[in-house]
């Protein structure tokens, strides 16, 4: 027998291109959060999640918008057309801006309190008949609100109030819309309804909270001004709209009474609403086809407490062990499935915000960053007391320190060089990637898994002894401390561009050499008592006739043992993959209930050929 490769003949042109289409173009351009709250972690923190998902084509910027004294008098220009007056002194906020997009900018101020969004539709009326009702003023506002809350506010509580106020006066010029707001002591969701209504919703200490793009705010206890606040006529306005009738509906529930009817039961919304909930909960009661009802509840307890690790998990999933993953193990790509999974390939930025208020914000506040699908890209910790940003990550054709443009002309308008592939762009590089592996999912997604598990795992086991560090240093000398942390992110987030530049080697190698569609394999160490296992001889029919081989253990390595005694040397993937170091092939080996080696499969290229071990 010849060990061949049998490898697809693919044209490296054509699969470029595919690549540039995914890159520039995607599905909806919807995005899913979660916030847990303090007592259902490990550690005591307040995770907060948050992916940006619009299209594989936009890029993300991280930069510092230092804190800054204005000139008395001065004014902000809502998008709208209202101005609102500006305050002596705002505070200074980290910006991870995505150019053109209205609400795909994460804030978080100096003092920890982050802000994201996730779009949802309400049923209320246009801009322009709310206006004329008096329920916007001059067009109101949307996309400035969450930088106007980061300037001016120390706790969540403060810009959930202050948000109110300027919800009250001015009116909310989107559709509808949830903003989490989440500080080192405590975590809201606000969901907005275009006008004035709105209702804030504080996360208690024991929930997990999913959001997709959907209201999910159910029962409303407008007498309790400690879990909640509301516009003050919320329930009287529904019924006035005949949104809600109290005799035929029963209890006040804010999600069905101003929800556009079809995002509440969306299975955009209601599936990856579920699998959150899911694996959050593994007993989570309700089905998917309840879930598709609009039957899911505000909050989770979890079944567990949960890591950092667990929120990754969340939200790289694709419905994988459930009957709504349509990859067929990943056949196709697990990010074509239109159930819309947590993950997709329109995903340009997942944050998980590690929020602990017994640290100095500096230390306690903590930014997990991933660029593009988190299934395929690694979470870099940038801590809340760094301020300056990599080169690589704020890389940008303009930026807040190279114009003088308006904020809005500045964000809005549409930069051609955004769009070009440039190589020193964190970013760009990243993106690129992540369309590689979406071209051959199945056969590279677990090599490139394994390089960021192996990322993240060095800063899981680091994290306690930096952070011990930087307070004792801390203690002493505020700015060593911040000196200190600063290196360690700068080092972390540039390791992590250099994996992302290696792994895009790989791949493109991979186009150049019509390497497509087989296995991509990585390397581990197996100690000689495991490699002891799997020393004898195997038996395999080929061509209706016999044959054997044997597999032999030399020290740490392992040897496929031809029956022309050739001797072919494999590396090990896991304790039952073996590869080939020359050419494509595998031996993935099967264990009994003893945990003992009976039998596998011999794989050359597309060929599967059961083995048994005979001695």
């Amino acid at each position: 027998m010849v060990l061949v490769s049998k490898t697809k003949s693919i044209c490296f042109l054509v699969i470029w291109i595919s690549i540039l289409i995914l890159w520039v173009t995607g599905p909806l351009k919807p995005c899913s959060t979660l916030i847990a709250g303090k007592k259902t972690t490990r550690d005591g923190s307040i995770l907060f999640a948050k992916t940006e998902d619009d299209s594989p084509g936009d890029v993300d910027y991280l930069w510092f918008v230092p804190a800054r004294i204005h000139k008395p008098g001065s004014m902000i220009r809502l998008r709208g057309g209202n101005q609102i007056p500006q305050v002596t002194e705002t505070y200074g906020y980290f910006w991870d801006q995505c150019p053109g997009t209205d609400y795909s900018n994460a804030l978080i101020n100096e003092w920890g309190v982050a802000l994201g969004s996730d779009a949802c539709s309400s049923r209320e009326d246009s801009v322009q008949e709310l206006e004329k009702q008096g329920n916007i003023v001059k067009g109101g506002i949307g996309w400035r609100l969450r930088f106007i809350l980061a300037e001016r506010c120390r706790t969540a509580r403060e810009a959930v109030e202050l948000a109110a106020r300027l919800l009250g006066r001015y009116g909310y010029r989107g559709s509808g819309r949830n903003l989490s707001i989440v500080g080192p002591r405590e975590a809201w969701i606000l969901q907005m309804v275009r006008g004035k209504q709105y209702v804030a919703r504080k996360v208690g200490d024991d929930e997990v909270v999913p959001v997709p793009n959907a209201y999910t705010i159910r029962e409303v206890d407008m007498n309790d001004r400690d879990r909640f606040i509301c516009s003050p006529d919320l329930i009287k306005y529904s019924i006035k709209r005949s949104w809600y009738d109290p005799k035929k509906d029963g209890k006040f529930d804010f999600a069905r009474a101003y929800s556009h009817p079809e995002a509440l039961v969306s299975k955009q919304n209601t599936r990856r609403h579920w699998m959150m909930a899911r694996m959050v909960n593994r007993t989570f009661p309700l089905t998917w086809k309840e879930a598709d009802k609009g039957r899911m509840p505000v909050s989770i307890k979890p079944d567990r407490k949960l890591g950092l690790e667990d929120i990754f998990a969340i939200f790289r999933t694709h419905f994988e062990g459930t009957e709504l993953d349509t990859s067929n193990e990943y056949t196709t790509s697990p990010h074509r499935n239109s159930n819309r999974p947590v993950c997709v390939s329109a995903s340009h930025r997942t944050t998980v915000v590690q929020q602990r208020d017994w640290l100095p914000r500096e230390i306690g506040t903590v930014v997990w960053r991933a660029l593009y699908p988190p299934c395929s890209s690694g979470f870099v910790p940038w801590y809340l007391g760094v301020r300056d940003i990599p080169e690589a990550f704020r890389k940008a054709p303009k930026s807040l320190l190279s114009t003088r443009e308006n904020l809005y002309d500045f964000h809005f308008s549409e930069i051609d060089e955004i769009r070009k592939i440039d190589l020193n762009s964190a970013s760009c590089v990243f993106g690129i990637v992540a369309g590689l592996v979406d071209a051959d999912y199945k056969n590279v997604i677990q090599y490139v898994q394994h390089h960021w598990k192996q990322f993240e795992t060095y800063q899981f086991d680091m994290q306690p002894l930096i952070e011990k560090t930087a307070l004792d240093l801390y203690q002493k000398d505020q700015a060593k401390a911040i000196r200190y942390l600063s290196a360690y992110t700068h080092a972390r987030a540039s390791r992590s561009l250099d994996i992302a530049r290696s792994l895009l080697n790989t791949l493109q190698h991979r186009l150049w050499n019509a390497r497509q569609g087989t296995q991509l394999h990585f390397k581990i160490n197996l100690s000689p008592a495991v490699l002891k296992k799997y020393a004898g001889t195997y038996q395999y029919t080929y061509d209706n006739e016999k044959r054997q081989f044997k597999i032999a253990i030399e020290g740490q390595h392992i040897f496929f043992i031809h029956r022309t005694g050739a001797r072919y040397l494999m590396h090990s993937q896991s304790e039952t993959l073996f590869y080939f170091k020359r050419f494509s092939g595998e031996v993935r080996f099967k264990k009994d209930k003893t945990n003992e080696i009976t039998k596998g499969f011999l794989c050359l290229g597309e060929e599967n050929i059961p083995v048994i071990k005979i001695n």
